[in-house]
């Protein structure tokens, strides 16, 4: 038997450019499984020092097109930690609020447009749109994406990067009346919410894939009182739970070859997922009744360490975001403005948020003039790379009795249940896979 390579040069919905190359021993061993990341730095971190407090979380919402307002609002918590600013309970339910918009079009994107497809055998989901039975899907599907923009719009006056949102609060807040259109929306949304969940399960379970499992480290927010979003301490499956601020004490990062993606693990162990399947096993008991009932419906329980399984995951997160948001606007009521009120201090602040794909990392030191002098961003898909090529070492020796185009398929699977995100512009997979010998 000869040597098999499966190398995927371009890997769809990342922030840059990168490959995965997998070489497979004639024994059936892995020889190589890597990530590599051939874009440059962005430099974010680098353009921040020097610029004034308020400008941080400006900038670093441009990061990403998908989910802006988990990196701004990390940032905006690190600055206001920083400099000890303290915010109203209505400020904490508005980026609540906020942020689950983001969830509820990234999650549905993601579940329609880039996994669904796969399980249902469609090249895209144009192609899946071609199916006279799936087109009213399809059609809900970006109906739904619709309203996790329209919540941003309402909230903060763009579907992307923010206008409203500041350190200290909010310069504008949303009327009661505006919220109550969106929330007779989110309950419409209900249905089609519960039907995605019976679908992610059922393509999942139908999958011949639905035995497979990788147990590892799953990193997530966690809160006790409400599902994590904003707020939380940092936990794990496997006992980890600290203040969200000392990650950087807890996750450690390393320089590997040829990528320019950290490698991450937490300290004194190994590598770790986060992402939807990770907060779901950290944080079952706080989904929403509905949620936890729908998982009930099909079957799906926790902890699951199964990553094909992300899908239901981020089923449930939909729901999840959606009776989360409906509740939010009861609780809000009719926003009063408040203004945003604070001094500006030297201090160093960290701070996490849970962005649709995992933790979302920010944190820094600013001056007594509110200049900043340090900063570190660390992205989801960051803290993913080094587990995804633990995964490609483990479930490909399982595989080989697939054929080149499959497995090279089941390879592109196992990138997609991370979602990862590196240059935030949206292309096709383009798949080369040789067989050495």
């Amino acid at each position: 038997m000869s040597e098999r390579r499966v190398f995927v040069d371009y890997i769809a919905r990342t922030e840059g450019d990168g490959a995965i190359d997998i070489i497979i021993g004639p024994n059936g061993e892995i020889k190589k499984a890597r990530w590599e990341v051939w874009e440059p730095p962005r430099f974010f971190e680098a353009f921040l020092i020097g610029r004034k407090y308020d400008e941080i979380p400006e900038i670093v919402q441009r990061i990403c097109g998908i989910c802006p307002h988990g990196h701004h609002l990390a940032a905006v918590k690190a600055v206001e930690r920083a400099m000890g600013v303290k915010v109203s309970q209505q400020t904490k339910l508005l980026r609540e609020l906020l942020h689950y918009g983001d969830w509820i079009q990234s999650l549905t994107l993601h579940i329609y447009c880039l996994a669904v497809p796969d399980y249902l055998g469609y090249e895209s989901v144009l192609a899946m749109a071609g199916d006279e039975d799936l087109l009213p899907v399809v059609k809900q599907a970006l109906a739904l994406k619709r309203l996790g923009n329209d919540m941003s719009v309402v909230i903060q006056g763009n579907e992307i990067q923010n206008r409203t949102s500041v350190v200290g609060g909010f310069t504008s807040v949303p009327s009661g009346s505006d919220l109550k259109k969106l929330q007779e929306r989110l309950k419409k949304a209900k249905e089609f919410a519960i039907g995605t969940v019976k679908l992610a399960a059922k393509v999942a379970s139908q999958s011949p894939y639905s035995e497979l499992e990788r147990k590892c480290e799953h990193v997530a927010l966690n809160n006790e009182e409400r599902y994590p979003i904003n707020e939380g301490r940092l936990a794990s499956t496997e006992g980890l739970d600290v203040p969200d601020w000392e990650y950087p004490e807890w996750i450690l990062e390393k320089h590997v070859p040829g990528c320019t993606c950290l490698h991450a693990v937490i300290k004194g162990r190994d590598s770790f997922m986060v992402g939807p399947l990770a907060r779901v096993n950290n944080n079952f008991d706080q989904l929403s009744d509905d949620a936890k009932a729908a998982a009930k419906e099909v079957g799906f329980s926790v902890p699951s360490f199964n990553p094909f399984n992300s899908i239901i995951a981020r089923s449930l997160e939909t729901m999840q975001a959606i009776d989360a948001a409906i509740a939010l606007i009861d609780e809000l009521g009719e926003p009063k403005y408040e203004e945003p009120k604070y001094e500006i201090k030297a201090g160093e602040g960290y701070a996490i948020t849970e962005a649709a794909r995992g933790i979302c990392c920010h944190g820094g030191k600013i001056d007594k003039d509110g200049v900043c002098q340090a900063w570190d961003i660390v992205a989801p898909t960051s803290r993913n790379v080094y587990n995804l090529e633990k995964d490609f070492e483990y479930f490909v020796p399982k595989l080989l009795d697939l054929s080149d185009e499959e497995l090279t398929l089941k390879c592109e699977m196992m990138i997609r249940n991370y979602d990862p995100c590196q240059s935030c512009a949206t292309h096709s997979i383009k798949v080369n896979l040789h067989r050495e010998g």
